[in-house]
């Protein structure tokens, strides 16, 4: 019973501490700033790969665009998953910082470590996500971002297989595959 008591306690006492929560009896501020992180990831990665998909197009590589095209738009999706959570919570979810692309125009090896980089940090976030918010009890917000961690792992799986492909058969051979 003491055990109860005191988490009551700390509960009340993170309650009284919090000023970002809106939601009664909602309690913690961890999950909303991995809501926020994985919004931003998501908004990045929309920008980022909308750019690349008209870049490839533009470059001939028409069955890559197609599919990097796809990933931004369930990129998109994501983020809208992190907003409609965040509004549920009244949180202000104004972007912190999207970067600027960091891969080098015509150099496909870069893009697609750029992007493999990008949905390990989505996993992440996705993955502290589910965590923290199964530890104080918000199913809801655990069960929304599984299948976003299932569209980042699927990216990753992506990527890691478009750079052993390239491993094995050569960079141009993987371009004349995607023309």
């Amino acid at each position: 019973m003491s055990s109860e008591k005191t988490i009551e306690q700390l509960l009340a006492e993170q309650n009284n501490n919090s000023t970002s929560q809106e939601a009664e009896g909602y309690t913690s501020n961890i999950v909303i700033d991995l809501l926020k992180k994985s919004l931003n990831i998501h908004w990045q990665q929309t920008t980022s790969l909308s750019a690349q998909a008209i870049h490839l197009e533009r470059w001939g590589y028409k069955k890559l665009a197609a599919v990097i095209k796809a990933d931004a738009l369930e990129e998109h999706q994501h983020a809208m998953i992190n907003l409609t959570r965040l509004e549920f919570f009244d949180q202000d979810y104004q972007p912190l910082t999207v970067n600027p692309p960091t891969w080098t125009r015509h150099d496909m090896l870069a893009m697609i470590n750029y992007n493999l980089a990008s949905v390990r940090e989505a996993s992440a976030a996705e993955r502290a996500t589910i965590v923290a918010a199964r530890a104080v009890g918000d199913e809801l917000t655990a069960n929304t971002m599984i299948p976003l961690l299932q569209g980042s792992e699927d990216g990753i799986e992506l990527y890691e297989g478009y750079l052993k492909l390239i491993e094995q058969m050569g960079l141009d051979n993987f371009l004349t595959l995607q023309v």
